[in-house]
């Protein structure tokens, strides 16, 4: 009943504290993730209009009517939550005539865009595992266009010099586009970039002539492929990190509490001695099995002679034990193995419920000079079984020289690292405790 209170008391107070700190939180919050962004791509340009008379993009005049390699692409990206940020780019491109149906031409642009972008793999929930990607990106830009065409087409004259020959103009407008990705690596992504530049006040057609229209404006479609790679501490790529909000991470922090709290009440209601009164609240962890113990889980000793009084002799003395009865008692205890000193994990030092044991074999050796012992050390059957069986020998060695340090020579101790104790069953917590040990036999 103890243990149930115990126990619900504890669940109780955590989950109240679990809902109280879950409504202060705010939900949108989030982790740390790599923010910063490199990104380089390269492709074709397509100049939709306009054209001049004799120019054209190609045989066909419409979107992406033909693949120059002629685009080139360097930007950098911030992510100012998880699911919005800023990109900044520059780009050139060259463009000329696709095939003999237009005339020569050649026009330089370079161009400077300021977008705000949109992880839309988030807004989607794409799966938090899946490699793909998804993002959406908008804004402002400004241009160069120069032009490298040195003949254009007169209604009147034919062929004639072009009068915009070698001149450059500015203009500005809008791009949007669209970026599925694919990452390749933690912090590398793979990906295809469809996006459309509309410009305003653009007095230069794309084959380098002055336009005869008054629209003034123009369009281009672009079609690269690049890389981006995350700049940042955080080893994994900040378009895919999982990110939690801050009530999921107090909730997350409050379950591993809530774990800790129940493996400590686990540990607390072992009964390591098997007396029937668990470890909290026992006085004597470590009393010898079969003896009886008060409520405290201390061995009955009226006498106070150091020895329960079931494990004296019983011939109307007792309490009032010989030496010959003390060997035996003592001998009967080591060979029954009741004798031991346990260790913690990893730990090649015993624990201190073990200091009543070791005092024991300290105490016996001291008081019977030609006695001699073998100290036998055990490992559970966690990790590698050759570390394990180094570790069960430095257990061993570290009880003689303890015992040789109180006194006790050190020929009359001998070591032995046996390893894996398969004796007990290590599937449990208490099993593997109890395999963690060093135990000792008598030479007679």
């Amino acid at each position: 009943m103890k243990r149930l209170i115990l126990i619900t008391s504890c669940f109780i107070a955590l989950h109240a504290n679990a809902q109280n700190t879950e409504n202060q939180t705010t939900p949108d919050s989030t982790t740390v993730f790599n923010r910063w962004t490199l990104e380089a791509m390269t492709g074709f340009a397509d100049g939709n209009y306009p054209y001049g008379a004799g120019f054209s993009a190609g045989d066909k005049k419409h979107v992406l009517s033909h693949f120059t390699l002629n685009n080139f692409d360097l930007g950098v990206r911030y992510m100012v939550t998880p699911k919005f940020g800023f990109k900044a780019n520059l780009a050139y491109a060259k463009f000329t005539e696709s095939d003999n149906n237009s005339l020569p031409y050649e026009t330089n642009q370079f161009t400077f865009a300021f977008q705000g972008v949109v992880n839309a793999a988030r807004i989607l929930d794409f799966k938090q595992d899946s490699r793909f990607g998804l993002l959406a990106h908008a804004g402002i830009q400004v241009g160069s266009l120069t032009s490298k065409t040195k003949n254009k087409l007169d209604d009147t004259f034919g062929i004639v010099p072009n009068g915009y020959y070698d001149k450059t103009e500015y203009h500005g407008g809008f791009v949007a586009g669209i970026t599925p990705q694919y990452r390749i690596a933690p912090k590398l992504a793979l990906f295809v970039d469809l996006s459309v530049y509309f410009n305003y006040r653009q007095h230069m057609n794309w084959d380098g002539t002055v336009a005869n229209t008054p629209d003034l404006y123009g369009k281009t479609t672009n079609l690269a492929i690049g890389l981006s790679y995350a700049l940042g501490k955080d080893k994994e790529h900040g378009d895919w990190k999982v990110i939690k909000s801050e009530n999921e991470q107090k909730v997350a922090a409050l379950q591993n509490e809530l774990k800790d709290k129940i493996e400590q009440i686990e540990v607390m209601l072992q009964d390591t001695d098997r007396d029937g009164v668990v470890d909290y609240l026992d006085a004597e962890s470590n009393t010898i099995g079969g003896v009886a113990v008060d409520t405290k889980g201390r061995a009955i000793d009226v006498n106070k002679n150091g020895i329960p009084d079931e494990l004296e002799p019983k011939n109307g003395n007792r309490g009032l034990t010989t030496y010959d009865n003390e060997e035996a008692s003592f001998t009967y205890l080591v060979k029954q193995g009741i004798v031991n000193v346990f260790f913690d994990i990893n730990k090649e030092t015993p624990n201190t419920a073990s200091a009543n044991n070791l005092y024991y074999i300290i105490n016996f050796l001291k008081n019977h000079p030609e006695a001699k012992v073998i100290a036998k050390g055990f490992a559970d059957t966690t990790g590698d079984e050759q570390m394990n069986k180094e570790l069960a020998r430095k257990r061993a060695e570290n009880i003689k020289n303890f015992i040789v340090k109180s006194g006790i020579s050190e020929n009359r101790v001998e070591i032995l690292g046996v390893g894996i104790d398969t004796t007990i069953d290590n599937t449990s917590k208490t099993g593997r405790q109890l395999a963690r040990r060093v135990s000792f036999e008598l030479i007679q």
